[in-house]
């Protein structure tokens, strides 16, 4: 019969009653996947918690047109980089202040990741490199499968680093278009479905980390100006279950399919309230 006496001079008991909490106690942190197409609203969507509260991870420098915004930025051009940034991220000191680019001084507490997809280009060529330098024989920029396995590996362990940061976290990557059976269809055809430009591994792991997963597009509108009506581009969010599209989230909540124009406090907002914020209203009375 199993005790409950110490063992190896541990209070397991104590030791429970430390970690074992309730979902309403616990600090809760936003994790988000984000993925799309080119120019499509991916590093805006990152941004809009607020710039003094983001730090940006940008290895494709998509942030410098965000010139009106003008938000806080890590620029990564190599894997080493990664290391650095996460033993920077594991003080939960970092704050615009601190690091002499801003004047505020509470740590950001948002964390935009903006650009797996190249990050994950970034493993596979440091492991390469390893390889090469290991084996003077190699031919230079030949991928062998071991090389895939092993980048596959390094960020899993990066994203798990990142995942235990105490920080939310807004991943971004490019769409990849797939084609294979209809997937919880019945039927058995083929089909065409998109999903985030990762290797299935790696994309494995980071759909299980977050608990949104999103696409993000963009459709034109009608909107009247002046009295007229005009076409004006109009960014949505694909959260829901779609039949073509990675998508879905984990909530208590019955959230809608589609989230327009999407920012991230309207994203949260739905997460913890089920709700979309009312907008403030502006000076002269309009919203």
């Amino acid at each position: 019969m199993a005790t409950t006496r110490k063992a190896a001079g541990k209070d397991y008991l104590a030791i429970a009653k430390k970690r074992v909490t309730t979902a309403k106690q616990a600090n809760s942190r936003r994790r988000f996947l984000i993925y799309g197409r080119n120019k499509k609203g991916k590093s805006t969507f990152g941004s809009s918690a607020g710039r003094a509260k983001t730090l940006i991870i940008d290895p494709q420098r998509e942030t410098d047109a965000l010139l009106r915004r003008n938000p806080y930025v890590w620029h990564a051009d190599r894997w080493e980089d990664m290391d650095e940034i996460w033993g920077a991220l594991r003080t939960g000191e970092l704050s615009p202040a601190l690091l002499g680019v801003g004047p505020e001084t509470e740590p950001f507490s948002w964390l935009s990741v903006d650009g797996l997809t190249k990050i994950n280009n970034y493993a596979l060529k440091h492991i390469m490199m390893l390889g090469e330098q290991a084996d003077l024989n190699r031919r230079p920029g030949l991928v062998q499968q071991k090389d895939y396995n092993k980048s596959n590996q390094l960020m899993k362990d990066f994203l798990g680093r990142l995942h235990n940061l105490p920080m939310n976290i807004v991943f971004t990557a490019q769409e990849r278009m797939m084609t294979g059976d209809a997937g919880d269809s019945d039927e058995d055809e083929e089909t065409t479905f998109f999903v985030a430009d990762l290797p299935p591994g790696v994309r494995g792991e980071i759909n299980g980390l977050v608990e949104v997963i999103g696409r993000i597009y963009v459709v034109r509108v009608e909107v009247k100006v002046k009295d007229e009506e005009v076409l004006k581009p109009q960014r949505r969010l694909q959260i829901g279950v779609h039949e073509r599209y990675d998508t879905g989230f984990r909530s208590d909540y019955d959230l809608p399919d589609v989230l327009k124009n999407p920012t991230i406090p309207k994203l949260v907002s739905l997460m913890e309230t089920g709700k979309v914020p009312t907008p403030t209203k502006k000076p002269g009375g309009t919203a």
